[in-house]
């Protein structure tokens, strides 16, 4: 059984789409748990229409309050949540038949040799479209310049995984159990990466599993590296905005290695995170020096140099 966590907000837009590749998926053994964090359009009407279909398979919740946002419904998803696997799913995107067997089929490989008592994430490609479905990109890792091999220090400075694409086992949800910085984690999906990362294992899924649908209110969207109008767009944001986002990362290792410090059994990746952690405090040469030494760089000649210019 796949437990697929759906976050809504006013989606009414491109819901019936998803909804629609969901039950047309080749492995048929998933239920889909939805928490609707205040929608005032028919986005709940969508979901109850097609919870009609497959009353057996869809749950429905109404967050009351709501979260305020996606990071906080997934968190909150996850933490009530049952099952031995669970995916996330956006609102606004198309999955392609197969995403759910291509990636159990990932997921039972790596839990066949490491054993399911090991936090496991499984994440895949997917191909850029915009919002009528007309592809930008096949590939977003080539589109977005990104790391196929994640490494912890690069992880810590980037994340690599797309949330849409994720399947955790029951073994990584326990660490979303204990009271979490909330405020602190950057998304869902960085926060479980980081998890696996540490205590754990990370599969990828060499090929697109689903179209991530590009339509200008995306909670969170595909950056092309090379696309003039993005570099540009960072390029005039400049130091306060990049310095912001560094700070974001390193107070969400600062808090991850609060919150699970007495776990991470190897030294050297505790000393490597809670330096990462307490690095804003640190002067520039001393940061400098920090990214050179243990390789705490960004992916993409732009980013590197705005790590080295701005971080």
């Amino acid at each position: 059984m796949v437990t697929i966590l759906l976050a809504t907000l006013n989606g009414e837009d491109y819901l019936k789409a998803q909804l629609e590749s969901i039950a047309d998926q080749t492995y048929g053994n998933w239920q889909l748990v939805v928490g609707d964090d205040g929608s005032t359009d028919h986005t709940l009407e969508i979901l109850e229409e097609f919870k009609n279909e497959y009353p057996d398979q869809v749950t429905i919740f109404k967050n009351d309050p709501p979260t305020g946002s996606a990071k906080s419904n997934f968190i909150h998803l996850l933490q009530n949540a049952h099952g031995p696997h669970f995916m996330f799913c956006d609102q606004d995107d198309v999955w392609k038949r197969d995403k759910i067997y291509l990636t159990m089929q990932k997921m039972e490989a790596l839990e066949t040799r490491y054993g399911t008592k090991t936090p496991i994430l499984v994440h895949t490609d997917l191909s850029v479209v915009d919002e009528n479905l007309e592809m930008v990109a096949e590939s977003f890792f080539q589109y977005a310049n990104l790391p196929r091999r994640i490494f912890l220090n690069q992880l810590m400075v980037q994340n690599s995984v797309t949330g849409c694409t994720v399947m955790i086992n029951r073994c990584l949800q326990q660490y979303f159990l204990q009271p979490l910085p909330v405020s602190k984690i950057i998304m869902h999906d960085y926060w479980a990466a980081l998890i696996a990362r540490v205590f754990g294992k990370i599969g990828f899924v060499n090929e697109p599993t689903m179209y991530y649908r590009q339509h200008g209110h995306n909670s969170v969207g595909a950056k092309g590296s090379k696309n003039p109008k993005y570099l540009y767009r960072h390029l005039k944001e400049g130091k306060n905005q990049y310095r912001r986002m560094m700070i974001e990362s390193m107070e969400q290792i600062q808090e991850f290695v609060a919150t699970y410090g007495e776990e991470i059994e190897n030294l050297d990746t505790y000393e490597l995170m809670e330096s990462y952690g307490n690095l804003y405090y640190k002067g520039k040469i001393k940061r400098l020096s920090f990214y050179k030494n243990n390789h705490v760089i960004k992916e993409g000649n732009l980013r590197k140099l705005m790590q080295w210019i701005w971080g």
